[in-house]
């Protein structure tokens, strides 16, 4: 999915220490309650439990983990004498899901587990991250991270979605190109190939269909599988024809087709839906509801908690979510196998809580509680080709969830996480710290700018500090361009205004251009005591943007719409509907075009905050 880079601010998060419960066995091997601080080493035995395997639901279950692994299981396990036991009355065993669908950078591993998810299938990261995790994977060590599948970088062409990101690519334009540049992805490490596939697009160019058929026959000559991203019925067809693997995404421009449903369900192609980021690109907010959740809350980071309660600034033609959402629901009736994959941490979104609610908005589509389990677990790893993860066997490791209660019944039980198994260690899994933003300097002055001696020097744009400079999507590497100069009278005929001329290019999927208020070193403030941005604004006429930036910007910045007439007009806006904005942690806010192309100019003026 489509994603902005905006400021992304990295902390290190000292967690709290929790407390969870085991069983150790007294001279009679019965099961006595410690702390998980005296649980050491991978192996210990579970007992009276109810075990999901990966398919189906077993009562009275008893599982034994020696070094790592699953050794035994059943109903009448014996239970080594000695052995540290678990009792699991009333909870819910689960494989450690499984997201098919993420991006991984910076915590994204950690946040992951610390919500249950083991293993992240990526479908486009650095490939040096790639090769770090693809090794650690392959052992049974203790790590506070989830394991990690990668296609690594993805296949594109110049100016396709995939090149807007600061991490190299390699883009292709022909056919030809085909074999030789997936020779090179499996070489550097990559378990699949992930296609760009999005003709008649107008934002990003696109790879042509007989070069995208020609990466497909590629990966299956070098063995590995080949995905396609798209964004439309029409283009998942061409793929489907192409006899691509897998969708990472459900189409929502059209409804599917009986044609399309069942040439998908016969040739076993597998589709990842990735509900909570289209509702999220269709402005539904879903993110919010996971910052309140009283059972996720507080393991959430602050970043985390930040991307959720973003979304996409916009809505955008193609993404509609209860299309989507039908299209899933016919897709499953028709036999297509449906996988649960997060995409995060775009916007609204965010590694290991999202797959929760994904599991929730797949039940939405039409599937059961537990083909919602399975979509998270053994239909995954299945599609994938991997044996010793997503269900519970002997000899498969011991990447686990334990439940308070039983998801079968509700699937936002998943969220009750007693406690999380990976390699056969209990993990750390510790509330995370709100963000220290006390010691943030006020910003006293309500003025952000009133343009009335000139912006020459530089200097004169300034502000308590922040100062006005040109902001647009060439730092995602986009092509619009914004340009800042001096024109009076301003407002009210009186003084100068700041006049923006914006050229916004279609070549990246949020195109933006305007002027922004920031400060050069990237300290924050505080404008808690403020409840409106205010300023005065006329130009060309069109749909405008305002957006604010604090220390956890995380993805696209909180934003609000606003419209612009020729004419002078006072534009007020309620900071707190700027959803996960941190008025503790001030660092921008900016005035820019809305997606629409085409050159604009407008005037700003009398930039202020008010109490």
């Amino acid at each position: 999915m489509l994603k902005t880079v905006f400021f992304i601010t990295s902390i290190i998060v000292i967690g709290l220490l929790g407390i969870m419960l085991f069983a150790l066995p007294t001279s009679e091997s019965k099961p006595v309650q410690i702390s998980d601080a005296s649980l050491t080493g991978n192996s210990f035995a579970i007992e009276n439990t109810r075990i999901f395997d990966g398919v189906k639901m077993h009562e009275n279950y008893a599982l034994i983990i020696k070094d790592g692994v699953i050794t035994d299981m059943g109903e009448d396990v014996t239970i080594p004498k000695n052995m540290k036991t678990y009792n699991g009355a009333d909870k819910t065993v689960l494989p450690g899901l499984i997201d098919a669908h993420t991006h991984t950078y910076a915590a994204a591993l950690k946040d992951s587990l610390r919500f249950g998810v083991t293993t992240n299938f990526d479908m486009f990261t650095d490939v040096q991250i790639l090769k770090t995790q693809k090794e650690k994977r392959l052992g049974v060590s203790e790590t506070q991270d989830a394991d990690l599948w990668s296609a690594g970088m993805l296949a594109t062409v110049q100016g396709g979605h995939g090149s807007q990101f600061p991490v190299a690519i390699e883009t292709l334009t022909k056919p030809q190109d085909a074999q030789a540049w997936v020779a090179k992805r499996v070489a550097e490490g990559s378990d699949y190939i992930k296609i760009v596939y999005m003709p008649n697009n107008p934002y990003f160019k696109s790879l042509d269909l007989d070069t995208a058929s020609a990466l497909i026959k590629a990966a299956h000559d070098h063995n590995v599988m080949a995905l396609a991203h798209i964004s439309s019925l029409s283009a998942a067809q061409d793929m489907l024809d192409a006899n691509i693997d897998g969708l990472v995404h459900v189409f929502a421009d059209e409804p599917v087709t009986e044609k399309f449903a069942t040439q998908a369900a016969k040739d076993k192609v597998f589709i990842i839906p990735t509900l909570a980021v289209l509702a999220a690109v269709d402005g539904q907010k879903f993110g919010a509801a996971i910052v309140e959740n009283t059972l996720a809350a507080p393991y959430l980071t602050p970043e985390q908690k930040q991307g959720l309660a973003s979304d996409f600034g916009a809505g955008f033609p193609g993404f509609d979510f209860n299309l989507g959402l039908e299209n899933t629901r016919k897709l499953h009736k028709a036999g297509v196998i449906i996988l649960a994959g997060s995409d995060a941490p775009n916007p609204g979104t965010t590694h290991g809580a999202s797959l929760h609610q994904e599991m929730a908005l797949l039940v939405r589509a039409g599937l059961t509680q537990m083909e919602a389990l399975r979509a998270a677990t053994s239909a995954s790893v299945k599609a994938f080709g991997i044996t010793d993860r997503g269900t519970i066997k002997i000899g498969a490791r011991a990447d686990l969830v334990i439940l308070s209660t039983n998801p079968a019944e509700h699937i936002a039980n998943t969220f009750d996480i007693d406690m999380v198994i990976k390699n056969g260690y209990v993990i750390k899994r510790q509330a995370q710290k709100e963000t220290s933003v006390s010691k943030t300097s006020l910003l006293e002055g309500a003025i952000l700018g009133s343009f009335n001696t000139g912006i020459t020097p530089p200097s004169a744009l300034k502000q308590q500090g922040f100062i006005w400079s040109a902001t647009d999507d060439q730092v995602a590497n986009g092509n619009s361009k914004s340009t800042l100069s001096f024109t009076a009278p301003g407002a009210d005929n009186t003084g100068g205004a700041l006049h923006v001329h914006a050229d916004v290019q279609a070549d990246f999927f949020f195109p933006w251009a305007g002027a922004s208020f920031s400060m050069p070193d990237g300290t924050a403030h505080s404008i808690e005591i403020y409840k409106t941005v205010n300023f005065q604004i006329r130009g060309t006429p069109g749909a405008y943007k305002a957006m604010f930036f604090s220390t956890y910007s995380n993805g696209a910045p909180p934003t609000q719409g606003f419209t612009v007439d020729e004419d002078w007009k006072t534009i007020t806006l309620d900071i707190d509907t700027f959803s996960g904005f941190e008025p503790k942690s001030f660092l921008a806010f900016a005035i820019t075009t809305g997606t629409k192309t085409g050159i604009f100019d407008y005037d700003i003026d009398n930039v202020t905050f008010a109490k």
